[in-house]
């Protein structure tokens, strides 16, 4: 005879093993058929397309600045942000 806290147990494991299955088909190692398209992503993020392009308008506008430091500024951005590039 089984347990009824044995019953609740094992349901609750099964579900926890249906969510892993699902997470899994969603994050595993799928891959994209199509490149990342960040202009798509921008185009969902106003505020953030904003953000972008003052950043880059400003760089490109600025000669006050010297290159090294530009180029530190563009890297720090870019890890802040998780960006590989």
């Amino acid at each position: 005879m089984i347990s009824y806290a044995t019953d609740i147990s094992r349901e609750a494991d099964m579900r926890f093993v249906g969510k892993l299955r699902a997470y899994a088909r969603t994050f595993g190692g799928r891959r994209r058929e199509v490149p990342f398209d960040l202009t798509r992503v921008l185009r969902r993020r106003p505020t953030v397309m904003l953000g972008v392009n003052a950043f880059e308008l400003g760089q490109l506008t600025s000669n006050r600045v010297e290159g090294r430091l530009k180029a530190l500024a563009q890297i720090k951005t870019s890890a802040l942000i998780g960006c590989p590039f």
